[in-house]
């Protein structure tokens, strides 16, 4: 006969257990982008994510994303804070735009991902404009990255 028969294990939450992995496996993954540049650097991938977690009002994913983004931009030599400059304008900008006149579809999640990468660039290059700096060039690898992007968002939308 059990003494405590009401007491059991604890139970784990299986949500946090596996935005846990993903985020040990981003890491290691991160660190391996900055060694082998075929690798796409996921930020595509995480602007997705940034903008799905932001229509649904999900704010305590944040808190991994900002960290993500202010080490890429450390590891890939941008400005401080431009990425989430970016995004901020794109999501307060931009975005309402786009919904407004196309809707909620994930069709269009290629194209948010292209947006990503070459409206990046773009902000970059304007950025480096009136500040009179010289930022980086788009290089042939951000198609090959945009590609390989396009197929891994599929995988880790339905992780998630």
């Amino acid at each position: 006969m059990q003494t405590f028969s009401t007491m059991r294990r604890n139970s784990t939450d299986k949500k946090n257990l596996k935005i846990f992995f993903l985020i040990f496996i981003l890491v290691i993954y991160l660190s391996l982008t900055d060694i082998f540049y075929f690798l796409p650097p996921l930020f595509g991938v995480m602007y997705v994510i940034t903008q799905e977690k932001y229509e649904e009002h999900s704010f305590g994913f944040f808190y991994f994303l900002v960290p993500f983004f202010l080490y890429f931009e450390a590891s890939k030599g941008l400005p401080f804070f431009s990425v989430i400059l970016f995004i901020a304008m794109s999501f307060e900008i931009l975005l309402p735009k786009f919904r407004k006149f196309f809707g909620y579809s994930k069709v269009f999640i290629p194209l948010f991902i292209t947006y990503a990468y070459l409206g990046y660039f773009a902000f970059l290059k304007i950025f480096g404009y009136f500040l009179d700096i010289d930022m980086p060039q788009i290089s042939w690898l951000v198609g090959l990255y945009i590609a390989c992007e396009i197929v891994l968002i599929w995988f880790i939308m339905w992780i998630l």
